[in-house]
């Protein structure tokens, strides 16, 4: 199934995104992309977008990205409602180690049973 996805290019830090039609199966960093549709740059927010080649494989069934839907929507090719794109964060050392705290002092501690003796 192909699948319309951004592509990061560019250096650390300093990077523009690639709209290529793909095949889902495939990493974007593979490099076997079946076609490129346009660019777009984060940092200005400015795009171009190849529209009649878009439209073409819309029609064809290709599905977009969350990210790439919403960029075809604020070009005005598809009509909707944006989608929320979940955004990973990592994590610092100490937030990790203050949750692994939490785990440990929430697990119930077991005391060791009292041994009784039975005096006859």
């Amino acid at each position: 199934m192909l699948t319309l996805r951004l592509q990061r290019q560019g250096r650390k830090k300093d990077f523009i995104y690639r709209v290529v039609a793909i095949d889902s199966r495939f990493s974007v960093k593979s490099g076997k992309a079946k076609e490129i549709l346009g660019w777009w740059n984060p940092k200005t927010d400015k795009f171009q977008l190849k529209t009649e080649r878009i439209s073409y494989w819309l029609k064809n069934g290709i599905q977009p990205t969350d990210s790439c839907y919403n960029l075809l929507i604020k070009a005005k090719l598809i009509s909707g409602a944006k989608r929320k794109v979940p955004i990973r964060k990592k994590e610092s050392k100490k937030k990790e180690e203050a949750k692994e705290e939490k785990i440990q002092e929430e697990q119930p501690k077991t005391e060791p049973e009292k041994l009784s003796t039975n005096e006859a």
